[in-house]
């Protein structure tokens, strides 16, 4: 039973599951979320990653086996293709479900949305130009997610969404480019693969670039002093990218920089609704 949660955790992609919970989770208490509602919120978002995470691995089975992927449960023999499918289903089942009641009908529909999106990056997107697209509108859709399931619902700051919008998309190109060579090597598509590791590396600082200047910019209203970390976190990602190191780090620094984000907003209180 260990090994088999074990293997449905690594499935699911356990890191980036629980940061995006975490982190979604924190901005909707801070902006007035509690009890059960609160929890339902929790829950829909939990399961929601987690229905992208098993539906991911279940989707790429045949490529990882063909690319003798062993840490892959699947590859590894520790999990099933038809198991982790039960498994998404039911995630999806459920996040549907507890978002329209945590969030009522908009604030649900607008996560449905997300979680729609990345379904479709799975189902079919991961191997196009377009790959990029969906992880624009999931993370797009948090911030509406989190105000427009308020009581009484509440407007988002664009800004909010602006940065969400370029941290998800610089995250998705550096979670592409340890598989670079291997997705070149078999012809498949992505918006990485097109661009190649140095123009898809560009494209990610750019964007984690005007992501922070987006939020300097607000957090200077309210205060500066934090507002003066963030081109110093900042900093600190370029330089892990930039040197000659294994390119994994970089998406972990990717994350770390995006909760990061998360942390400044919470404890400066600057409001993501308008």
């Amino acid at each position: 039973m260990a090994i088999l949660l074990k293997g449905y955790a690594a499935a699911c992609h356990l890191v980036p599951t629980l940061s995006v919970t975490v982190m979604v989770s924190l901005l909707a208490w801070r902006t007035g979320w509690s009890g059960w509602h609160l929890l339902l919120l929790v829950v829909a978002v939990l399961s929601g990653q987690l229905s992208v995470g098993w539906s991911n691995d279940a989707i790429d089975a045949p490529i990882d086996i063909a690319a003798g992927r062993t840490a892959k449960p699947i590859v590894a023999g520790v999990l099933s293709v038809r198991g982790l499918w039960v498994a998404a289903v039911a995630a999806l089942i459920t996040t549907v479900v507890a978002s329209f009641v945590a969030a009522g009908l908009l604030g649900g529909a607008i996560q449905v949305i997300a979680v729609a999106s990345a379904w479709l990056y799975n189902l079919r997107l991961s191997r196009t130009t377009w790959s990029w697209l969906p992880y624009a509108v999931s993370f797009a859709c948090v911030t509406p997610f989190i105000t427009f399931g308020l009581a009484p619902p509440m407007t988002p700051a664009l800004w909010a969404i602006a940065v969400f919008v370029s941290t998800g998309v610089a995250a998705h190109l550096a979670n592409a480019l340890p598989d670079l060579a291997t997705d070149q090597e078999r012809g498949l598509g992505g918006l990485v693969t097109r661009l190649g590791e140095v123009r898809a590396k560009r494209l990610a600082l750019l964007l984690l670039a005007l992501s922070a200047f987006i939020l300097l910019v607000q957090l200077a209203q309210f205060n500066a002093v934090a507002a003066y970390l963030i081109p110093l976190a900042t900093g600190v990602v370029l330089i892990l990218a930039i040197r000659p190191t294994k390119r994994p780090i970089f998406f972990l620094a990717v994350q770390a920089l995006a909760a990061f984000e998360v942390l400044v907003i919470l404890v400066t209180g600057i409001p993501i609704t308008s």
